[in-house]
């Protein structure tokens, strides 16, 4: 339902037949300082919607998770807890890590840095509904 478009060097991938989460890695070399956040580049899309597999009602979402070796083992964290793409975001997938440890972290280029997640969301009735988007990264702003 939701194509994507990435490199084959950066191809989200299934760790083993029973993940439910594709990991997502790292297209840069950078280093998270410690108790400070950092945004990582992913190489992958989203190219289209295949509109008539998405259940009437629902919107397709890719929810970008954590990944537990990596908060458990050096207190590396998604800065929003939660990642949602939404379905027609334009730009490319980026992470954003938290370093909530007090040792500097170097994330290197393939590093699986977060896990991807293909959900349906079901849109609440009776919710007003505004535009279309017009750009990527944030730009739906803060305020109503």
């Amino acid at each position: 339902m939701i194509k994507l478009k990435f490199s084959p060097e950066f191809a989200p991938v299934y760790q083993t037949e029973q993940s439910a989460g594709a990991d997502l890695v790292s297209t840069i070399d950078l280093c998270v300082k410690a108790g400070q956040k950092a945004k990582f580049p992913t190489g992958v899309w989203i190219e289209s919607v295949d509109w008539s597999q998405v259940p009437q009602g629902c919107i397709p979402e890719l929810q970008i998770r954590a990944r537990s070796g990596l908060a458990y083992k050096h207190g590396i964290c998604l800065t929003n807890g939660v990642g949602t793409i939404d379905a027609d975001y334009p730009d490319e997938i980026c992470v954003l890590l938290w370093n909530s440890s007090d040792t500097d972290f170097t994330i290197s280029k393939g590093d699986r840095i977060a896990q991807m997640v293909l959900n349906l969301c079901h849109k609440i009735p009776m919710l007003e509904q505004k535009g279309l988007r017009t750009s990527g990264f944030g730009s739906t702003g803060v305020r109503v």
